[in-house]
């Protein structure tokens, strides 16, 4: 019983063409529009992306398949090169293996072999087995400990006097010599930022796979990113997405090929072979063939080479090819210095998001995107279609999502040393960057445990989210206790004046106590209670404690940063919490109680709105709504436990805040908005923060490798290195 070929199919000739020229078109775009996976976060263009990598696999096996379904055309045609009323035209076998162009047939067919070899050992490389298969060192069984063992314990029981003693100091010299100098030769080093993001990207890789860095390999990042005396935030996180680049090139394209030997080989190769398929169909009478079948197989054969060129033009102008000394200088005359990842963070608000409006809708002026508002009405019935037909997610990527420059002139304010303006322009734009910010408080705090070996003092650092800020910072604890002590005395004073007792005296000490009680337990039953309940609970109760203070309005002096603190805290909170309830997996810690928390905090802050929907409140409105609520009790005491809910625990630390001073004020919020961005980024995986590199990358992934490259965190082991073992024999 033989093979029967497929019953011919007239009409599929056209369907043919547009197939393999969809095929083409699709491998034009994915190269080109590939790489922005790791330079936007946009739901469209991800999106769009996504389905041409899937449609590309799915027309080239339609083409295949139609190509197979017309091979009895191509064999009765293949006699006679015009097409017949009951054949294929010829020039189809051209563009499948099985037909009389051999010789063009032949080369094209080793071009595609190559090329799917490429892909599959590119897939391989990228994934955590390939990873780890590169980066291992050879198995390494260290001292041979049992042969020692056994000297010692023959020559003991012959009865010499024996022991075994640590002669590590010789090593621990050489190590240190070694160490030494790589920590030298970076600090002074003149090098390209690429070169350097490449030395770091070799042993900082590990990381991918969760694997732990070594003390040298500490203490040389910490001598470049902490010593250098021109260091500062732009160029330390320029190196670092420099770095994040060649992890992304490692993980998602096919670098470990083409920046091989072996890939170049390869890649000649194939150009060669696609240049000779060129010039041999050019000379082939092509009578028979059918003008636009000449011209689709042109487009087909010199869009193959077009693409080629544009990958040795892109691979040329890459960051792994201009830290090569003899590439850099033509490299960089012709590269365009496009963004290295999306430079934004997303933004969630909470109150917003329960009223069912959009921030945009109520006048909040946004530089990074500007949709037009929709009435409230219609929004409402939009939830409600979302709702049923389950893509709530969706409506919310688009219309409560926002993405925000991480570096932005977004508010007007006085002078200061987050604002970028001339000297005496008192109402000049404020420049305000969340990386800086963040860069110099993770400096400081590095630069004190800088020489320690105390492996726990380098985890505690990133343990903390807000405690450094309620109780380290003796300036900042003294300013709350001095400033919730002045307003707890005057609101104690104003009930004294409004009674009618007689004895002041006695009353005076009695308030005395009381405004010290009072301020105690502001100061640790609110304020530092808030930092010891789950992380989950905590994150969402200062993001709408942070929004609330957003509603205060102060006219009296402020300190020159203030704004800038303001918008970062708002802009972190906001990052924190779309983390918290779109990308959970990132917030490890909380990615489960997180949701349960969030959504009983929705169901009752809705309900809340829902008794002044008659007059439909604006963000401004809930605000005020939410302050004016008497919390004298606390909510678990009315309410007992069992809803999660962080409502109204927000409301009383909003109010405790607000009894501080405008510039205190700000100063708390965004030093706990800085601990928590930190603590949540030491918690997660580096395999999921290497993720986030092909959806538009994340500011808690630059923050997890700051911290990385500061010496701080989980991820390094302390002790490094084999014992020198040596057996001492003693004269008896």
């Amino acid at each position: 019983m033989g093979f029967n070929p497929p019953v011919p199919q007239n009409d599929s000739e056209w369907e043919i063409r547009v197939a393999v020229l969809l095929s083409l078109l699709l491998q034009v775009i994915l190269i080109f529009v590939g790489p922005m996976r790791k330079r936007t976060s946009h739901p469209v263009p991800c999106f769009a992306i996504w389905a041409c990598y899937l449609l590309a696999d799915w027309v080239a096996d339609l083409a295949l398949g139609l190509l197979l379904n017309n091979l009895g055309n191509i064999g009765s045609s293949s006699s006679h090169l015009s097409a017949g009323a009951g054949g294929g035209p010829p020039i189809f076998a051209f563009w499948t293996p099985s037909n009389p162009m051999i010789p063009a047939t032949a080369l094209i067919f080793v071009v595609g072999v190559i090329k799917y070899g490429e892909r599959t050992y590119s897939l391989y490389s990228g994934s955590v087995d390939g990873v780890i298969a590169k980066i291992f060192r050879a198995p390494d069984p260290g001292p041979n400990y049992a042969k020692l063992m056994t000297v010692f314990g023959g020559k003991r029981n012959g009865g010499l006097l024996v022991e075994i003693t640590i002669a590590n100091g010789e090593a621990s010299k050489a190590k240190e010599v070694l160490q030494q100098g790589s920590e030298v030769r970076l600090v002074e080093t003149t090098k390209s930022l690429e070169a350097i993001a490449y030395e770091f990207f070799t042993m900082f890789r590990v990381l991918y796979v969760d694997i732990n860095l070594s003390y040298k390999e500490r203490r040389i990042s910490q001598a470049y990113f902490l010593d250098r005396r021109d260091m500062t935030a732009d160029k330390a996180f320029e190196v670092m997405e420099i770095e994040l680049n060649y992890l992304y090139d490692m993980v998602y394209t096919k670098a470990p090929v083409s920046h091989s030997s072996a890939g170049c080989v390869l890649r000649f190769i194939c150009t060669t072979c696609l240049v000779v398929a060129i010039v041999l169909f050019v000379l082939l009478d092509k009578t028979g063939i059918l003008p636009v079948d000449r011209g689709i197989t042109y487009a087909l054969l010199l869009g193959g080479l077009a693409l080629d060129v544009a990958a040795i033009l892109m691979l040329l102008c890459s960051n792994r090819m201009i830290h090569m000394a003899w590439l850099s200088r033509v490299a960089r005359a012709v590269r365009l210095q496009p963004r290295r990842w999306s430079e934004r963070t997303s933004q969630l608000n909470f109150i917003c998001y329960c009223l069912g409006k959009p921030k945009e809708q109520e006048g909040h002026r946004r530089q990074c995107c500007r949709r037009k508002t929709i009435p409230p009405s219609v929004m409402r019935f939009l939830i409600w279609v979302a709702n049923k037909v389950g893509v709530r997610e969706t409506l919310d990527d688009f219309f409560f999502i926002q993405r925000k420059p991480v570096t932005m002139v977004s508010v007007i304010g006085r002078r200061g040393r987050w604002c970028n303006c001339k000297e005496g322009d008192e109402r000049a734009p404020t420049t305000i960057d969340a990386l800086a910010y963040v860069f110099v408080g993770l400096q400081r705090e590095a630069i004190k445990v800088r020489d320690s070996e105390d492996y726990d003092l380098m985890k505690k650092l990133c343990r903390y989210r807000g405690e450094r800020t309620l109780r380290d910072d003796e300036e900042l604890v003294r300013d709350i206790q001095m400033e919730l002590t002045k307003a707890t005395r005057e609101a104690e004073l104003n009930k004294k004046d409004n009674s009618s007792s007689t004895n002041k005296e006695e009353e005076m000490d009695e308030s005395e106590y009381l405004v010290e009680k009072m301020v105690k337990e502001k100061l640790d039953g609110v304020l530092r209670n808030s930092m010891e309940r789950a992380f989950d609970e905590s994150l969402l109760l200062w993001h709408i404690a942070t929004d609330l203070c957003c509603h205060r309005e102060w006219k009296g002096p402020r300190m020159l940063d203030t704004i800038g603190l303001m918008s970062m805290s708002e802009t972190l909170s906001e990052y924190m919490l779309y983390l918290l309830v779109c990308q959970p997996k990132i917030l490890l810690a909380s990615a489960g109680v997180g949701q349960l928390t969030y959504q009983d905090t929705c169901a009752e802050a809705r309900r809340f709105f829902k008794s002044a929907e008659a007059w439909d409140p604006n963000h401004d409105d809930a605000r005020r709504m939410l302050l004016s609520v008497n919390t004298s009790k606390k909510p678990a005491d009315v309410k007992g436990d069992r809803s999660k809910s962080v409502l109204f625990d927000a409301c009383i630390l909003a109010k405790v805040l607000w009894e501080l001073d405008y510039d205190t004020m700000w100063r708390v919020v965004a030093g706990v908005w800085r601990e928590m961005l930190t603590y949540a980024a030491g918690k997660c995986h580096g395999s999921t923060h290497v993720r986030q590199l092909s959806r538009g990358g994340e500011l808690i992934t630059l923050v997890w490798f700051l911290m990385a490259h500061m010496g701080m965190g989980d991820m390094y082991r302390i002790n490094e290195g084999d014992a020198k073992a040596k057996l001492i024999v003693h004269d008896q």
